[in-house]
């Protein structure tokens, strides 16, 4: 189930992840364990977090290989360690839209937010060269936490889009 996409002004959000490089088949089974380290970084060090835990999406080459980061917003700007990773998302207007529903069927919730980005006459900020495009940021929020729901039909996650300015 989608709800219907809208536009938003974010200010910018700090955020602390763990960054990685996989084909996209592998996100299920590699990004979801970063979520605990992430986690337990904050906790060591009295690190709140700022919202739910994301997958950002930076890049994706014609290969299927993206860079991706893991992680949670911050309230404030904190650093990292070098594995754990700090950095932003930027301010900016953001398409978005809530998808409720198992993981395995979200690819439609990004097709329903591209069709609409470009319905609307709006572009998605994204750069491509040499194979490879980098998106401004592209993220999947998960509003509701599957080891607190086990039922895959009330799972939430809102999926973002940085849109030119």
């Amino acid at each position: 189930m989608l709800s219907e996409p809208t536009i938003q002004r974010r200010g910018e959000l700090h955020y602390l992840a763990i960054a990685e490089t996989i084909q996209m088949q592998q996100i299920p089974d590699v990004l979801p364990p970063l979520i605990p380290v992430v986690k337990q970084y904050m906790e060591d060090r009295g690190i709140k977090a700022g919202g739910p835990d994301f997958f950002l999406y930076k890049s994706m080459a014609r290969s299927g290989e993206m860079d991706c980061e893991a992680g949670f917003p911050v309230n404030e700007a904190v650093e990292g360690d070098g594995y754990i990773r700090a950095g932003a998302f930027p301010e900016g207007n953001y398409a978005s839209i809530i998808y409720t529903g198992d993981f395995k069927d979200m690819m439609q919730a990004h097709i329903a937010l591209e069709n609409y980005i470009k319905e609307q006459g709006l572009v998605e900020k994204s750069a491509t060269e040499g194979g490879r495009t980098e998106w401004g940021g592209r993220t999947e929020f998960y509003l509701v936490d599957p080891e607190l729901e086990p039922n895959p039909e009330k799972w939430q996650t809102e999926i973002v889009f940085l849109l030119e300015d």
